[in-house]
């Protein structure tokens, strides 16, 4: 008897050309290094009594097929995060960096793509264990980095069908160096905050894979994506300039010390937010920056107490989009050149 681990564990991708469908087998490393990943399939099956037919169930069918992905991985290179946010161009130097530009919906030449993914557990007698998720939908992206570790990529999704098999495709695992909290600044309208602790950004596309679904079919057809939110979080110790800066912001204006009336101006002033990595500024040294613009902060935190000798204050924001330099790009990376 076999028992797999996940040590001999791989997860492969690669895009689909129309949904359900990719080219090939997936055969693409995610750069990074994976910590979990999860399968759930569900039958949803119906189940039915009936009057007269006594207390035990008399029919159980198929109902809605489903299956969703969750996965965890440290980052090196966010490219596999296009199938959450819209379409990668670039050549990855510092003049046309890599960028991932929103897209508002799927199309397979212009917009948001679909991918299949690979789980397999390898053994030495040849009797692998493989699953392959066709029609991958990435719903939501969590983005955190915090003193003492390395970036982190959450991701959850869905998708439509999966087809198992005894046989593991060959894996080459990614070299890709990870981002860690020593080379993380984050930036308030370009201005870096010092004394961070830790900070998150969350993105939903808020798919909902039920809304498509129709008769004659136990299997979800291609969805649209529905609003896209953006939600970030940030741990700062408590500081003169964090209480001239992002409490201020928090009030609603530059230079306010205390909530904004909301009459003459029913927003808040809005900023830019930049999650900047740096190996440094010269030849051969990567940069990493997640750009959120239209940012505004929603909620302060700020507990003190006798036995912490810094205070301390979470910060819960929101965010438009994606940088607005010209278009909405989430995400830039590129080789200092």
């Amino acid at each position: 008897m076999v028992t797999y681990r996940g040590y001999q564990t791989n997860v492969m991708y690669t895009a689909e050309t129309a949904y359900g469908t990719a080219a090939g087998a997936p055969d693409t490393a995610i750069k990074g290094r994976i910590q979990t990943v999860t399968i759930n399939q569900n039958n949803n099956l119906i189940r039915v009594a009936a009057l007269g037919e006594g207390r035990n169930e008399t029919f159980v069918g198929f109902g809605n097929y489903s299956v969703d992905w969750s996965m965890e991985w440290y980052l090196g290179d966010p490219d596999f995060l296009e199938f959450g946010l819209g379409l990668k161009a670039g050549s990855g130097t510092t003049a046309a960096p890599y960028t991932i530009e929103e897209k508002e919906y799927i199309d397979y030449s212009t917009g948001m793509k679909s991918f299949s993914m690979s789980v397999g557990s390898e053994d030495v007698s040849a009797t692998d264990d493989n699953d392959v998720i066709s029609g991958c939908i990435m719903n939501t992206i969590g983005l955190t980095c915090e003193v003492g570790g390395a970036l982190t990529c959450s991701l959850s999704g869905f998708g439509k069908s999966v087809t198992s098999s005894t046989t593991a495709a060959a894996f080459t695992a990614d070299t890709t160096k990870l981002w860690i909290f020593t080379q993380g600044a984050f930036k308030w309208n370009s201005t870096a905050v010092g004394r961070c602790k830790s900070f998150t950004i969350n993105i939903n596309n808020s798919f909902d894979p039920d809304v498509a679904r129709e008769l004659g079919s136990r299997t979800i057809p291609e969805v649209a994506p529905g609003l896209r939110k953006y939600d970030w979080v940030a741990v700062v110790k408590m500081t003169d300039t964090v209480a001239t800066t992002l409490r201020t912001a928090f009030y609603g204006k530059a230079a306010a010390l205390a909530p904004d009336p909301g009459v003459i101006a029913a927003e808040p002033t809005f900023y830019d937010l930049i999650f900047n990595f740096a190996q440094g500024a010269v030849s051969t040294n990567k940069i990493l920056q997640i750009l959120l613009s239209g940012c505004a902060i929603n909620d302060i935190s700020k507990p003190v107490n006798i036995g912490e000798n810094l205070v301390e204050v979470t910060i819960n924001g929101t965010a438009k989009a994606g940088t607005t330099d010209t278009t909405n790009k989430t995400i830039k990376w590129y080789t200092v050149t």
